[in-house]
């Protein structure tokens, strides 16, 4: 009974770890983010991105893989690479939010996006 407990409570220190490393690895990239934007820096990594938008980075890289969220993929040959997101996007998506004065499905405005971005060519 004793040797449970304590197993429990070794997993719950780890469980608050793991939020407590999470909770600062986010702050971190929103820091990152935030010099960038100032520094006018075109581009955001997935973390930064994410922070900026409150969103888990598992989700935007979901966003990204359903070519739902608009990124650049770096990589060299077949290998897995880097994916960067421009900074005009989150802006963006913020502002188009902002002044829709509703809820705002992403995948509409990524639409929308594609087409204000190829100079509204169908």
């Amino acid at each position: 009974m004793e040797t449970q407990m304590q197993e429990q409570t070794t997993t719950r220190e780890a469980q608050a770890t793991r939020g407590q490393t999470r909770e600062l690895l986010r702050d971190i990239a929103l820091q990152a983010a935030m010099r960038k934007r100032m520094a006018g820096v075109p581009t955001y990594t997935v973390p930064e991105a994410a922070a900026l938008l409150s969103l888990s980075q598992e989700y935007v890289y979901r966003l990204i893989h359903a070519d739902a969220f608009p990124a650049l993929q770096l990589r060299r040959g077949a290998g897995q690479g880097r994916y960067v997101v421009p900074a005009k996007a989150v802006e963006q998506l913020l502002d188009f939010a902002a002044n829709a004065g509703n809820c705002v499905d992403v995948a509409e405005w990524v639409d929308a996006w594609r087409a204000t971005s190829a100079g509204g060519a169908a």
